[in-house]
């Protein structure tokens, strides 16, 4: 789909749980079955310097998590860190929908809070980590984003 603006996604988003990579990425993620943790930065994340993420540093494949979509604490956390944030034109994004069945293994941000790792970055309400690799088999849905934007979106 082609967006030019972030909130023509929101429909498509909320009550959802998903992972957003540059769609260039999606060969080698299809090839490896797979979507694998960033525990020792192979991969450059396009959300800024995830060095100290926490997920990351727990072995985990951040989501973004919509659940809470329009919430209070939602809307003072979501625009943080938008899905569309590298969204540029010719550098389309691609969405990967988690199936319900493994929302049983998220592993909530308020163990950040829990743990007072205030030294480790997390987005409070919109982010959760799975721990270890995501099959594809727990991937239900995949949407290519397009923009003819020049800006951010």
């Amino acid at each position: 789909m082609k967006i030019e603006h972030h909130e023509e996604l929101f429909p498509y988003l909320k009550g959802k749980v998903f992972h957003v990579t540059p769609s260039v990425n999606m060969q080698a993620i299809r090839d490896a079955g797979a979507l694998f943790p960033n525990h020792h930065l192979n991969q450059p994340s396009r959300f800024g310097n995830t060095e100290n993420g926490f997920f990351r540093l727990r072995g985990c494949v951040s989501f973004f998590d919509y659940r809470g979509f329009g919430t209070l604490e939602w809307k003072e956390h979501a625009y943080k860190c938008l899905p569309t944030m590298f969204l540029k034109r010719n550098n389309p994004i691609t969405i990967l929908f988690l199936c319900e069945s493994q929302f049983h293994k998220l592993e909530s941000w308020k163990v950040w809070k829990e743990e007072a790792a205030w030294h480790q970055r997390v987005v409070p309400y919109v982010e959760t980590g799975y721990k270890g690799r995501v099959s594809l088999e727990f991937i239900i849905e995949e949407l290519g984003v397009e923009s003819d934007n020049n800006y951010q979106v």
